[in-house]
């Protein structure tokens, strides 16, 4: 599907640093370079990876899909595993990332960030019988800690020291190694950690470690092959009048 993107591509053109003002061109020839240049491939469906299900991703991908539909495309989410998710959006097999940390793009250079902070989120350490109060963040990590496989946030945080820990599929099973005292601190995001303390461990008597391990912002990528939709998708998410990023508060 082609659909026209209208800006001030004449004006461009007639200015002194154009290849167009130093050629000598008829008005036709002038009139379909310009429409060529407005010419906007728009493909009728945007295929992205996605963590497996979650409030999070089901509301940012609420909010980008009336976005994606102005624009004449529907837009789909597949659910993956975190690692697999960023390997088959890199690799073009989806059509890029609904919702990933921010600098993704430095790992998976064929990801194209759409720059907007959509999300951010608090990270924090979680303990039933460790210490609660550290220095440092990263003095956790002279203990055992759970984290999940792929994320890329906890991979980075891990990295600084990565003797003693243990890597499990998805949040319920990091905070199941810590009531199995397999391990004495799991990483997670505060929202998705009160959800499964909720739901799964309410009665485990499971704390919050302090200091703060980092603020995570979130954003949207697109595979480079759909490169030349970026502006028009960073256009039309400025224009929306809502105050970014999203918050829980906003569901």
């Amino acid at each position: 599907m082609t659909r026209f993107i209208m800006g001030s591509i004449l004006f461009l053109c007639l200015s002194t640093g154009s290849p167009f003002a130093s050629a000598k061109m008829t008005t036709p020839q002038l009139s379909t370079a310009i429409t060529s240049a407005q010419e906007i491939d728009f493909p009728d469906k945007i295929t992205l990876g996605q963590i497996k299900t979650s409030e999070i991703q089901q509301h940012v991908f609420n909010f980008l899909s009336p976005i994606y539909r102005e624009l004449g495309i529907e837009l789909e989410v597949m659910a993956l595993p975190s690692k697999r998710s960023l390997i088959f959006s890199n690799q073009g097999n989806v059509d890029g990332e609904l919702l990933r940390i921010e600098g993704i793009d430095e790992i998976y250079p064929n990801l194209i960030p759409i720059p907007i902070t959509l999300y951010q989120l608090s990270a924090y350490a979680y303990t039933i019988n460790g210490k609660t109060d550290f220095k440092r963040p990263e003095d956790i990590l002279r203990f055992n800690v759970g984290m999940h496989r792929g994320v890329q946030w906890e991979e980075r945080f891990v990295d600084q020291f990565p003797r003693y820990v243990l890597r499990v599929g998805g949040t319920l099973n990091k905070f199941k190694l810590l009531t199995l005292d397999r391990v004495d601190y799991v990483l997670s995001t505060e929202q998705r950690a009160d959800e499964i303390i909720a739901t799964h461990f309410s009665n485990n008597n499971i704390k919050r470690v302090s200091p703060m391990l980092k603020h995570i912002n979130l954003i949207h990528y697109l595979h480079k092959k759909h490169a030349h939709l970026v502006p028009a998708i960073t256009a039309a998410i400025n224009k929306r009048n809502v105050v970014l990023p999203l918050t829980p508060q906003d569901h």
